[in-house]
């Protein structure tokens, strides 16, 4: 799965951040639980899936 234009945003205070960055899904796929069968994407499409992912430092500076 590639990935790209990531982005990180640094909070004023130093303790917090905010990562954005996206992923290719075109080769992704998903399996129905009852019958086993697996399903990829449409053909012809492709899909990308924006994330963003929010840091807080902790009172151990974690």
């Amino acid at each position: 799965m590639p990935v790209f234009d990531p982005e990180v945003v640094l909070g004023s205070g130093g303790d917090n951040a905010v990562l954005n960055y996206c992923t290719g899904e075109s080769k992704a796929s998903t399996r129905n639980l009852k019958t086993g069968q697996v399903e990829g994407n449409p053909p012809g499409t492709d899909p990308e899936v924006f994330y963003t992912v929010s840091m807080t430092k902790n009172e151990q500076g974690v």
